[in-house]
């Protein structure tokens, strides 16, 4: 086959993580051709460098604000691109794509914001956020009106995709394909320079700044840590001020006293070190209201640690009984736990043990992946 593959919007964070990882697992299919379009100085360069497979290879500058730019690349660019190079299918990983291109489109949904409309995520934004939400909400429709096919990582996120979208979509055309969160990275492991203390407890909340991140809940878990005058526990977490101005104040309000003695802000942290700082941390905290399979997840899965996340369908869906559950309404009840755990390690043992027979039962590879998208697609042009 010539697939034709859209990567543009995976600049950063689980998305790009998909791309790589399916980039890499495609150097065991050569017989096939490929036209790939990726964001430019993201990581792809050193794939494609050290690559076997001779990719067509069309770069894109990523613009965070570009929404009408993006919509002329996906309706103009990427059409004209795929006739010139003959392809018979196109690949979207990206949410929103070409709405009606003239071959067979599959389209990868994993965007939560648009199948959870009852989220409190939406009170969080602005105005400016949530008409632009609004807008690529109408791409998407197209988008799936458009394509062949669409997949999603979860049983939930297909049949919130039939609620909200049954106009453009029938459950024939939905396919679940989880992502893989292995390997963590093409380049070699780097050792992360960071001094833990030995009677500390070490919570990892590997996360960007988001609003629906809900990093803000961390703060008044510590506020509660505080309250019952409790000591050695420490969340790790990996925060730029300079990528939004709310990531400053969050960083700015946790750095006052009291509530300081709990945190330490590891800053961006290079993929290469992720395996070193999970050999060291205690505990995964996934604190946010939206997810679709959050790599954070896939992750603490596969380093065999304890989970504590939020109380929500998606949750549920990927961690079983590998995590503990809470509201994020109640810091408390977080508080509450992280104390029983300091107060019993044999918890983590337990714990630990849960999140490796998880692993097991639920995590796949990224080849599995990657050939999972290729019968599809094999399927997709035969029809």
């Amino acid at each position: 086959m010539r697939i034709a593959i859209n990567m543009v919007s995976l600049h950063t964070g689980g998305g790009n993580r998909i791309a790589k990882n399916l980039l890499l697992s495609l150097e065991k299919h050569p017989e096939h051709d490929y036209l790939i379009f990726i964001p430019k100085q993201t990581g792809f360069e050193y794939i494609l460098e050290r690559s076997d497979i001779h990719y067509t290879v069309y770069f894109k500058a990523h613009r965070k604000t570009s929404f009408w730019g993006r919509l002329w690349f996906d309706n103009v660019t990427i059409p004209r691109k795929i006739a010139q190079f003959k392809a018979d299918i196109l690949i979207s990983l990206t949410n929103i794509s070409t709405f009606f291109p003239k071959i067979p489109h599959i389209v990868l949904f994993h965007h939560p914001h648009f199948v959870y409309p009852e989220s409190p995520y939406y009170h969080m934004i602005g105005l400016g956020e949530r008409i632009r939400k609004e807008l690529e909400k109408i791409c998407f429709r197209f988008t799936l009106k458009g394509s062949a096919a669409t997949v999603v990582q979860t049983p939930v996120s297909g049949e919130r995709l039939l609620k909200y979208y049954s106009r453009f979509i029938t459950r024939d055309r939905i396919h679940i394909i989880p992502h893989s969160a292995i390997p963590i990275t093409p380049e070699p492991a780097k050792k992360f320079d960071y001094s833990y203390d030995r009677d500390t407890l070490y919570i990892f909340s590997p996360t960007r700044y988001y609003p629906h991140k809900n990093l803000e809940l961390l703060g008044r878990i510590a506020e509660e840590l505080h309250k019952r005058d409790i000591t050695g526990i420490k969340f790790l977490i990996t925060l730029e001020p300079s990528h939004d101005s709310r990531c400053e104040r969050f960083l700015k309000a946790i750095s006052t006293t009291p509530i300081n003695q709990y945190f330490d802000n590891l800053g961006f942290i290079e993929t290469e070190c992720l395996e070193n700082i999970y050999k060291h941390i205690d505990i995964v905290i996934v604190q946010s209201l939206l997810e679709s399979q959050s790599f954070s997840y896939l992750e603490a899965l596969y380093f065999q640690k304890p989970i504590i996340t939020t109380d929500m369908d998606f949750a549920h869906i990927v961690c079983g009984k590998a995590a503990r559950y809470f509201s994020p309404e109640h810091p408390g009840e977080w508080a509450d736990f992280l104390i029983q755990i300091k107060n019993n390690p044999a918890m983590l043992e337990t714990m630990s043990k849960e999140s490796h027979t998880r692993a097991k039962s639920y995590l796949i590879s990224s080849d599995d992946v990657c050939q999972a998208y290729l019968d599809l697609a094999q399927k997709s042009v035969a029809n």
